[in-house]
């Protein structure tokens, strides 16, 4: 019965019609609005990082590290042991767990163009690779020129990344020099290859598309050194990147089944540092954003402290005729779980549909400021040569376009936290509302 009776008087308390809006009535709806403003960054917050850190982490992971890595180490630093990397490769394709494998030679450069230089890192591979690998396949767009050039040319071209283009001001059928390092009597002197840009390609992280040059294994051979790059095969497998256990037996497998001058990493040893900055990264804004919602919550103790002082001749009634103590907490307990409830209902929506709408929102956001910077712009100056346009997300370190992932479950987890802050925030208020004494509150308003 105390459960019942104390729900109908929150209830009532709530959902109270009378024509007369007082300070406690006002606080509620001030209460909602806090609470449903502060989840919906938080809401906004979870969708766009974890979509932005799974889509960065998939690219790194299958685009520059793969899943696994077998790295050789050469006792002859002079040149590539090519039927060495052959036999390794087979053998690691006939591994169970393999899914792909492939051959790539890496090391760090310039490269340069009659508009400059700037640094590169230089992946010799299989120009095949962009048809039998699918993350290559899928991940990788040609923004300008075909793909299909870099392996029907005969390695006379090569891939470069969109950043490097742009900085360059290169486009496909331009002319550019590859410069790399290599030893002659213990002397690391410069060497330079002239090679023709047969298309610009992108896979949607500025990071990566600012260091790409690909070229043929044929012409990494002939321009690159053990001594001063990276051979490498190239695993990926079927294996969950949440498998911990399985990715650990199969790297034992495949180095048991090779066996010589190898090295096999994980994708979590070779990314390690990065992966740590993105879920710190994370990790940071979700908890300035659960900081904003204690925040929030704690309107809800100053809310019910105004509503019981609204409502104290009435508590007064209540207690006179037999209501215990405990019923009247409970009942404004039950008004700060509905209030952080009617705050839920509103903000985990409206969150929900912001972020599957947010790239549309800064696109028009953008227009907004451009068009004001615009006309300010011209009326201090007179004319809108040199403007440039405003850009609200800096697309440099980032993907081109804001990925939307809305994670269920870990929204319920914050809906059940905002539940869990919001009765705490109310505990006090109502137990302090159930131990008003009847006489005084009485003694009071007959004075």
């Amino acid at each position: 019965m105390t459960f019942k009776s104390s729900f109908l008087y929150a209830l009532k308390i709530i959902f109270s019609h009378g024509t007369k809006k007082t300070v406690g009535t006002k606080s509620i709806k001030g209460a909602v609005f806090c609470i449903a403003l502060s989840l919906i960054p938080l809401v906004l917050v979870i969708s766009v990082s974890d979509a932005m850190i799974n889509g960065m982490t998939e690219r790194l992971v299958n685009l520059s590290s793969s899943h696994m890595q077998l790295q050789f180490v050469y006792e002859n630093p002079d040149s590539f042991d090519k039927a060495l990397m052959d036999i390794s490769l087979e053998k690691v394709r006939g591994v169970e767990g393999v899914t792909n494998a492939y051959e790539m030679i890496s090391t760090t450069g310039l490269v340069s163009s009659n508009k400059g230089r700037t640094g590169a890192t230089i992946r010799a591979c299989d120009p095949e690779i962009f048809k039998t690998v699918p993350s290559y396949n899928k991940m990788f767009n040609a923004i300008e020129g075909d793909i299909k050039d870099f392996y029907e040319s005969n390695g006379q071209t090569v891939l470069i990344g969109k950043g490097i283009a742009e900085k360059l001001q290169l486009k496909p059928g331009d002319t550019i020099r590859l410069i790399t390092t290599q030893k002659v009597n213990d002397k690391i002197i410069p060497k330079m290859t002239s090679m023709k840009v047969g298309a610009v390609i992108s896979c949607g992280y500025q990071e990566l598309d600012s260091l790409w040059v690909f070229l043929p294994i044929e012409k990494g051979i002939q321009i690159l050194k053990p001594d001063t790059s990276l051979s490498s095969i190239m695993i990926e497998t079927d294996r969950s990147l949440s498998d911990q256990k399985g990715f650990y037996q199969l790297q034992q497998k495949i180095e048991e089944e090779v066996g010589y001058f190898v090295s096999v990493y994980r994708w979590d040893e070779l990314n390690h540092s990065q992966f740590e900055n993105f879920s710190s990264t994370r990790m940071l804004l979700v908890f300035i954003m659960l900081l904003i919602v204690l925040v929030a919550c704690i309107n809800i103790s100053s809310c019910i402290v105004m509503i019981c002082l609204d409502r104290r001749k009435e508590i007064a009634i209540l207690k006179s005729v037999g209501t215990s103590n405990s019923t009247i907490t409970m009942s404004f307990i039950f008004v700060g779980l509905m209030i952080g409830l009617a705050g839920i209902l509103i903000g985990i929506p409206c969150g929900i549909i912001i972020s599957l709408n947010v790239n549309n929102i800064i696109w028009f956001i953008e227009q907004i400021v451009n068009l004001v910077a615009r006309i300010g712009y011209f009326i201090a100056n007179g004319n809108l040569n040199s403007f440039y346009s405003i850009r609200l997300m800096d697309d440099t370190y980032y993907l081109e376009s804001i990925p939307v992932h809305i994670p269920f479950i870990q929204i319920l987890l914050y809906i059940l936290a905002t539940l869990v802050l919001s009765l705490c925030a109310s505990f006090i208020p109502a137990y302090r509302a159930g131990k008003e004494k009847v006489c005084e509150t009485f003694r009071k308003a007959g004075s």
